[in-house]
This record gives structure tokens, C-alpha cells and sequence, in this order.
């Protein structure tokens, strides 16, 4: 349906009713209740979210693909003088830190295993079993990752409230999964739960509820689904740059493989969370009388009732129409920043960064210096992202301060709002 924004341009029709056109000024009836629509939006926050989207896009675009090819290189040029045992080790010891985090899930740890542990590897076991290889100690560490959240930071620090609100013990998905969880047997479920669900709060939650380890790392092993798909992604990865001596690729079909193993990892991973989501959904609506019989974690309540203060607080203080001129001006310079160094590294790729691949050399071909991997205009576009990162967390520092600043004096006061000022006070 083609929709006419300017009167100039709507099409003369014998059947068309004359009050879609009928307007005091330029714009159509049409056109004028879009532009009510937008201007109700929560500018503020579409910026914010704007600003958000760019940043990812330039960690997957350049962060991710330019700068850690040139890591993984650097890692695989570093470690090739190493034993297997060294490599191996080093490997665990940075995978079990990344574990360890919450945010880190846990693919790009086999995606680096399969592709640093092959060089080493293949000295000693050739490339096929060097794989394998590399599959059990992905499993292995896994297992093990499993275990220290489980026991060290679920058990040993459950009367942290810091730990549980990050776990979300209060949320129904937690409480489902606790429904689920702390059922006798290993039924589909909980394999379910086990393997597709969020892997740091997962483990840390069996933790918090002292569930025995054996029967949980039991439920963990059909994770070597996933890992396999990875890890051959990151072997086939390194293997499509292998070349011989006169330049010819040992393995033509390494790269449409890597491409396949790619899809399919992310196919697994996928459909994992969504079986997962799948259970909770139906304990959510099956059970949910016993979900409500689930006691509510009071200290955890508290502390997420002065988040939300907060947030609220925050929430207005932001809002466009309030933000002083600076403020505005700080906002808008960081979203422009961050378009324009999207569009320079989408478009400009090739002026930007110097083609790399994961076999090169950084002394053969970048100079010996990873620097230089970056042109004149990708500096200026990591300039740009760097501006757009300063000046968003510059007008984030300053909307926080104010946001506390208020809620002290009482100056964001919600008059629907259930909790009272004595409230906010108490919370903070």
C-alpha cells in the first residue's frame, strides 16, 4: 500500500475519499499522524539504542573480525614453538577465566581451541586426531568450568546478594528452572536445561541450591554437540589458509566447510535455547501453582526494588524534553560519531584495514608491527568509535549522577509510583 506524504503527490482518484488528503499545510492527514507518532517517541532512548546497535555492529565488524584474526595469528605464531602440554595448558587456564565471567558463553572458547590447539597438534598426532584431541579437552574444560561454578561461586558465595541478583533467583525463568532442576531422575527437561540453558547462572544456580555434582555434569555431556560443530568451524578456519610451497591450498575445501559447520553450530546452539525455553514455558504454564509456592528471596527483592528506583529515576531525568542543550548536543555528536564510522567500515573496508588472513605472519606481513594492519581511514573510524564510546559514557556518568542526586531530594517522585520517598531512602 503506497502511502502519500505530501499533498503535492497524492495521485487525483474519483473513488478516494477526500478527507485522507484534506490538510492545513504540506503534509497529508497520513503523513501529519506519522509525524505525531515519532515525535511521541522516547528520543532519548532511541538514540541510546541507536548507539547501542552501532557499537555492536562495529565489535563484530572490527573487533571480532579484524582484531582478533590478527590475535588468533599472533597466538598460533607464538605458541608453534611450544609442546602440546604448554599450549594446552595455557589454553584451559584462559578458558576457565572466560568461563568464569558471566557474560562469556561458551563458544568462542571451543572456536579458539579449534583453531590454535591444529598447528601444535598436528606435529604429533596429524590433523584428523589433533581435532579429536582438541574436542576432549573442550569437553574437559567444560566439565571442569561447570564444576567450579557450581561448587565455588554457587555454594561457597550463596549468601552473596550480589551473586543470587545475578542469577535472577526471583525471576519466573529461574524459578521454573529450580521446578525443574531439583527433579529426581535426568529427564529430557532438565538435559534441556543443562545444555541449552545460559551457562554461568545455569551452573551457579545448581550451586545455590546444593544440588549433588555428579548427576549435573552427568547432564551437562550432551554440551559435545555443540562443541563439535564449533570446534570444527575454527579447524576448518585455520585449515582453508593452509598453503604449500607454491601457494597452492592444501585444503580447497576447508573454507566452504568451516562455512557449513558455522551455520550448524549456530543451529545448535539456537535450538538448544529454544527446547530450553520451550520446558520453562510449559512449567510456567503448567505449574504454576508450584511456581507461586517458590519463596520469594526477600534480600534479592529489596535489592532489585533500589535498581528499579533507580532506573526510574534515571528514566526521567533522561528524557529529551528535559535534557538540558549540553546534554542534547553530547547525546546527538555520539550518535553522528558512531554512524559514520559504521558506514566508513562498511563501505571503505578495504581503505580501512589490510586484508589478513589466519595463517599470515605479523613480521612477513604486517611489518612486525599489528598496527599496521589499519589504514588512514580506519584510523579515523576507530577514532570516531572511540568519540561516540566517550561521549555516550560522559552523558551516561552525567544523567547517573543526577538521577541519585534527585531521588536524595525527593525531585523525581512518581505520583503513581507504589513506593514512597521514605522508601527510596530506605533502598538507598
Amino acid at each position: 500500500r503506497r502511502i502519500s506524504l505530501l499533498v503535492c503527490s497524492k495521485t487525483p482518484s474519483t473513488t478516494q475519499n477526500l478527507t485522507d488528503v484534506t490538510s492545513n499545510g504540506w503534509f497529508t492527514v497520513e503523513a501529519q499522524r506519522l509525524i505525531r507518532h515519532f515525535q511521541s517517541w522516547d528520543k532519548t532512548k532511541v538514540i541510546v539504542y541507536a548507539i547501542y546497535w552501532g557499537l555492536a555492529f562495529m565489535i563484530l565488524n572490527v573487533i571480532v573480525f579484524q582484531y582478533t584474526l590478527v590475535f588468533l595469528s599472533w597466538l598460533i605464531q607464538t605458541t608453534s614453538d611450544m609442546s602440546l602440554g604448554m599450549v594446552t595448558l595455557i589454553l584451559v587456564l584462559v578458558g576457565l577465566t572466560m568461563f568464569l565471567l558471566p557474560p562469556v558463553p561458551g563458544v568462542p572458547i571451543y572456536l579458539t581451541l579449534g583453531i590454535v590447539i591444529i598447528p601444535v597438534g598436528q606435529e604429533i598426532f596429524g590433523i584428523y586426531l589433533s581435532i579429536i584431541y582438541a574436542i576432549g579437552i573442550s569437553l574437559a574444560l567444560k566439565l571442569f568450568a561447570c564444576t567450579l561454578q557450581q561448587k565455588l561461586i554457587g555454594e561457597q558465595l550463596h549468601n552473596f546478594v550480589s551473586v543470587r541478583q545475578l542469577v535472577s533467583v526471583n525471576s519466573d525463568f529461574i524459578r521454573s528452572m529450580k521446578l525443574v532442576l531439583k527433579e529426581p531422575g535426568m529427564g529430557l527437561a532438565k538435559v534441556a536445561i543443562l545444555v541449552g540453558g545460559p551457562d554461568w547462572p545455569t551452573s551457579v544456580l545448581c550451586g545455590i541450591m546444593k544440588l549433588p555434582l555428579l548427576p549435573i555434569l552427568f547432564g551437562t555431556l550432551p554440551i559435545i554437540f555443540l562443541i563439535i560443530p564449533t570446534l570444527l568451524t575454527g579447524s576448518f578456519m585455520y585449515m582453508s589458509d593452509i598453503r604449500d610451497t607454491n601457494g597452492q591450498n592444501i585444503y580447497p575445501w576447508a573454507g566452504t566447510a568451516a562455512t557449513v559447520f558455522t551455520a550448524l553450530t549456530a543451529f545448535v546452539q539456537f535450538g538448544s535455547m529454544v527446547v530450553a525455553a520451550y520446558f520453562l514455558e510449559k512449567v510456567v504454564s503448567e505449574r504454576a501453582d508450584e511456581l507461586e509456592a517458590i519463596p520469594i528471596d526477600e534480600e534479592v527483592k529489596l535489592a532489585d526494588e533500589k535498581g528499579e528506583v533507580r532506573r526510574k529515576a534515571y528514566r526521567e531525568i533522561s528524557k529529551w524534553e528535559k535534557l538540558p542543550l549540553l546534554a542534547k548536543v553530547t547525546l546527538i555528536l555520539s550518535l553522528m560519531s558512531m554512524i559514520t564510522t559504521c558506514y566508513l567500515v562498511q563501505i571503505f573496508a578495504a581503505d580501512c584495514f589490510v586484508e589478513y588472513q589466519l595463517t599470515y605472519n605479523i613480521d612477513v606481513h604486517l611489518n612486525g608491527d599489528w598496527r599496521n594492519l589499519v589504514k588512514p581511514l580506519g584510523v579515523v573510524a576507530n577514532y570516531l568509535l572511540l568519540s561516540s564510546t566517550v561521549l555516550y559514557l560522559l552523558f551516561n556518568f552525567w544523567a547517573q549522577r543526577n538521577a541519585v542526586k534527585a531521588l536524595a531530594s525527593g525531585g523525581t517522585r512518581d505520583e503513581s509510583s507504589s513506593l514512597s520517598l521514605s522508601d527510596e531512602s530506605e533502598l538507598l
